[in-house]
């Protein structure tokens, strides 16, 4: 689906991200706004026993390995492990975790390719996802870059940009995880688990293409684990419950992690937000609708937990089941044939979704731009990429 852009759609330079890890370093800010910064230990004085916090940079590892991987070597359970917010895998990363009943000495101790230590002391509590403030972001660009339309698109944007999400929270090369958070909704659940098991479409690795394609003409969940791939693990989970009670879609999800489900529900939630910005956006200023509101700042960032008369901020709506509809979400339910109260799903009440607010807009603090190197600021869930699909016409 084309989104609409906050700045002009004549103005664009050309370019891609990721060629290597490296050129896309994300450093995470802290509540008080300390930034973790690469290659630059931290300390913190030790305010309880249970947890050991620490600071790890990593290269080209996924936070969900990364957390098998540290606790591995920990010799503790993946479930001890802890975070403040997910990082791509193809990038360069700080990130602030916790680990419960761990020697401090043993997590500074940690030797793994691709990661560092930067720093570890006690806590009482453990790192939680949403404690961030944001991230810093350093991100080369290869190709070759008009300097002067980059100026004039960051001054016509004037430090905001469209807060929409981004395609990783549509699952990257696949980017179904919206469609299967639909068929969750309308309580598919043979549609969501068959729509995750057997989507083709933008897999990037052969053996796992070949896979879902047999699986679909065989539909025999217990040859597919004959075949496949070990590294997809969750829909290994899935085959194995399938395998003994092949029509019980919905234990066979509950196989899945649970945050894992809620990323398919969030995902749908989050695509109905990005269709309504889009409109706004088309149809000219952006001002409250009906149960809106304009939010205040947290060292800058929009804070949708303050409510304000006046700002520049405006809270938009994530539709839940307690969201209490305005005319724009009415019609959008409609168009997908979804009501309200289908976000409290009996068949999964674990996932229900009772909505929340999200800024439409999002600043790029401390923005700066020399030899294709984008440097800025984001509020915590505020995406990179959707920065930079302004200057990027057609980044995503």
């Amino acid at each position: 689906m084309k989104l609409s852009y906050l700045s002009s759609e004549s103005k664009s330079v050309s370019g891609t991200i990721k060629q290597e890890p490296s050129d896309f370093a994300v450093e995470e800010i802290m509540p008080d706004g300390t930034v973790l910064s690469l290659d630059t230990h931290i300390s913190r004085p030790d305010s309880g026993s249970s947890f050991v916090h620490f600071v790890v940079q990593k290269e080209n590892w996924s936070t969900t390995d990364a957390v098998r991987e540290i606790a591995s070597r920990l010799r503790m359970s993946p479930k001890r492990i802890n975070y403040s917010g997910t990082k791509d895998k193809r990038a360069l990363t700080t990130q602030l975790m916790s680990a419960f009943g761990a020697k401090k000495e043993d997590v500074l101790g940690l030797k793994i390719s691709g990661m560092k230590i930067l720093g570890a002391w006690h806590a009482q509590e453990k790192a939680e996802i949403g404690s961030l403030l944001g991230n810093r972001f350093k991100i080369k660009v290869t190709g070759e870059m008009d300097e002067t339309i980059v100026r004039d698109i960051a001054s016509e944007l004037r430090g905001k940009f469209p807060n929409y999400f981004g395609p990783q929270r549509f699952g990257g090369s696949r980017g179904n995880t919206h469609k299967i958070g639909e068929m969750l909704i309308r309580s598919d659940l043979r549609g969501a688990v068959e729509s995750y098991l057997l989507d083709t479409e933008g897999e990037t690795n052969s053996y796992a293409v070949e896979a879902r394609k047999k699986l679909a003409e065989e539909k025999d969940y217990k040859k597919a684990l004959q075949y496949f791939p070990k590294h997809l693990r969750l829909e290994r989970l899935l085959l194995i419950h399938l395998a003994q009670q092949p029509n019980d879609y919905g234990n066979a999800l509950r196989k899945l992690p649970r945050q894992i489900l809620l990323l398919f529900v969030h995902a749908f939630q989050s695509h109905l937000f990005n269709i309504a910005l889009s409109e706004r956006l088309a149809e000219g200023e952006l001002k409250p609708e009906e149960g809106e509101y304009y939010c205040g700042e947290n060292y800058g960032f929009p804070d949708v937990e303050k409510k304000m008369e006046a700002g520049r901020w405006i809270a938009g709506r994530i539709i839940g089941y307690e969201t209490e509809l305005n005319e724009r979400e009415k019609r959008i339910l409609e168009d997908f044939n979804v009501r309200k109260q289908d976000f409290k799903m009996k068949a999964l009440p674990e996932v229900n979704s009772k909505g929340t607010y999200r800024a439409l807009l999002a600043p790029m603090k401390d923005f700066d731009y020399s030899n294709n190197v984008f440097a800025f600021s984001l509020p915590s869930g505020s995406y990179a990429t959707s920065a930079l699909r302004e200057f990027i016409k057609g980044l995503w």
